[in-house]
């Protein structure tokens, strides 16, 4: 019996934690520190912080075919070393500008690793238990979604910034160590690009847009994460809330993470993906709502429980149905479009909506990003919402019948 719990999918699990703390900690600490060293506009310090997503949303394709020529492990080693490497400048960048390249290029090192790492837990996993190995990887984002983001508000509120950079290499240090302990079974599975391939019929046409518009529901609430991730600690600072607030925010944003995923699956399999993502747009609107009119901790604390209820819901939900979309259509086009729109909405949203702060306040960019995921309700209905809920077992029904 082939085990799960083995040195190489402990060390792998482990590279992505620490790889997903970063990313979440350096998203916080980028706003902070641009402002503060350069006297950037926020709309510009949201730009730092988001190219980091554009790099890493460049690297999907080429680390794909990377991957093809070369072996798992190198490719996890090579490109958590860089990720380290890449961590280094930021005790010393020398503007504004070289510091957006910098954020850049981190990203795409960012984005090879967190390939690499799924490649290599893919290959490490018997197919038996994908599923709830897959449910492992995401717990261990989920819980660094609040180790991130207290460290990088713990060296906002005692200004401490020099400490952020450095927890950030220390981090990406322990990543490429434990890559050194990785061992991946050699595969020969190699698959010809689908992206290339067209609808071949109407059903498969119809299953794309469907997709296509689960793709863009996802784009709105990154847009709703960016300005969450992004501008937290700096909105809590300007709002003369204390970092505790932030940081504990981001405590029920994990804990929601957890207890919400399993119940999203049963929502979506028992009463439907109406009964799935409705709620989880009016979470998140609710929460936006909430963060706009914080005045007292305990306000950013059940903003912080709203949110994540309401973002992993949809998240996941849109991602399950996109799947089987995908089954009827182009499976690895279709879900790299999911994903490609999801990290466009986290990775310019914050210059997007940033660029509302300097006339009207942080308080007016989460009431903008409330409309956009009410915004998100009605676009559901038009394109999904409107042809009814449906179980397991009339999804399969209709699938087949090109009802959907």
């Amino acid at each position: 019996m082939q085990k799960i719990w083995t040195r190489s999918y402990v060390c792998n699990a482990g590279i992505n934690f620490l790889i997903y703390a970063v990313y979440f900690m350096m998203m916080l600490w980028t706003v902070s520190y641009s402002v503060s060293r350069w006297d950037v506009s926020i709309s510009m310090a949201g730009l730092a912080s988001g190219l980091f997503m554009a790099g890493a949303l460049s690297t999907r394709g080429p680390v794909n075919k990377i991957l093809g020529r070369m072996s798992r492990r190198t490719m996890l080693i090579v490109s958590t070393g860089l990720f380290f490497l890449l961590s280094i400048p930021y005790l010393a960048p020398k503007g504004i500008y070289l510091f957006m390249l910098l954020r850049f290029l981190h990203g795409v090192a960012f984005g090879a690793a967190t390939t690499a790492v799924s490649t290599v837990a893919a290959a490490l996993t018997p197919v038996k238990h994908m599923n709830r190995v897959t449910k492992y990887y995401t717990m261990g984002v989920a819980a660094a979604s609040a180790a991130g983001p207290f460290l990088a508000l713990r060296f906002i509120d005692e200004q401490q910034m020099a400490n952020g950079s450095g927890a950030a290499i220390g981090m990406a240090l322990a990543a490429l160590v434990l890559s050194l302990f990785v061992h991946v079974p050699r595969t020969t599975v190699l698959r010809r690009a689908e992206t290339n391939e067209k609808p071949r019929n109407r059903e498969e046409k119809f299953f794309v847009r469907r997709a296509l518009a689960l793709a863009v529901l996802a784009f709105l609430g990154g847009l709703c994460y960016s300005v969450v991730i992004t501008f937290l600690g700096e909105y809590a600072m300007e709002s003369g809330l204390s970092a505790s607030g932030g940081v504990y925010f981001f405590y029920c944003f994990a804990f929601a993470t957890f207890l919400c995923r399993p119940l999203a699956g049963y929502l979506l399999e028992r009463c439907g993906r109406d009964m799935a993502v409705y709620p989880a747009l009016l979470l998140i609107t609710a929460s936006m709502i909430g963060l706009s009119i914080s005045s007292a901790n305990w306000m950013l604390l059940i903003s912080g429980f709203f949110f994540g209820a309401g973002y992993r819901t949809l998240i996941t939900t849109c991602h399950t149905l996109s799947l089987r979309c995908a089954f009827a259509g182009r499976a690895g086009s279709l879900r790299s479009a999911y994903f490609v729109l999801l990290d466009l909405g986290i990775g310019f949203g914050p210059f997007i909506l940033g660029s509302l702060v300097p006339e009207y306040g942080f308080d007016m960019v989460y009431l903008v990003a409330a409309a956009i995921a009410f915004f998100a309700i009605y676009f559901y209905y038009i394109e999904l919402g409107r042809m009814g809920r449906f179980s397991e077992e009339r999804w399969e029904e209709e699938q087949y019948a090109g009802k959907v």
